[in-house]
């Protein structure tokens, strides 16, 4: 018995307006399989359509399957999407890996890096302090111990 190797992309939806993308796990394969049909004819429509399937649709983030024998078709598309149902947008790889575990801690990573981030960018301490919930929420205790300096400490025990 032969095992099916995988691949999973990790991809990150952009519109070009900066408003939130709301495609559906169909609209977005129907999309991709037409751009296959596109490009590779019959066979890469083929490929692709054994292959690949709409693992996790989160917010901005998808989670795509592909069969290693379809990995350079698929890889080929990708900069070739430019709208999915009517809604234009760009698709960014994020990641590439061989099980959904790796995709998912990569996924953690990013989204501990973009709060961490946005922490540094916050200025009032409301903000600060739901940031901060949000990281412990994700990580625990590994973030870093020391983020208020002492004048915001004051203002913080003051209000």
């Amino acid at each position: 018995m032969v095992k099916i190797k995988n691949r999973y992309y990790v991809i990150r939806m952009i519109t070009n307006d900066g408003s939130q993308p709301t495609p559906h796990k169909p609209l977005i394969f129907r999309e991709l399989m037409k751009l296959a049909a596109e490009m590779f004819g019959d066979f890469g429509y083929s490929i692709l359509k054994m292959s690949l399937s709409v693992r996790v649709l989160d917010e901005d983030v998808i989670v795509l399957r592909v069969a290693e024998g379809g990995n350079k078709y698929f890889g080929a598309i990708l900069p070739c999407v430019h709208k999915i149902d009517k809604q234009p947008m760009v698709l960014q790889t994020i990641f590439i890996g061989r099980s959904m575990r790796s995709c998912e801690k990569r996924l953690i990573k990013i989204r501990q890096d973009e709060l961490h981030s946005a922490l540094k960018q916050c200025t009032t301490t409301e903000t600060r302090i739901q940031i901060l919930g949000a990281i412990k929420d994700i990580c625990g205790n590994c973030g870093p111990t020391r983020i208020f300096s002492d004048e915001q400490r004051k203002d913080q025990s003051n209000s």
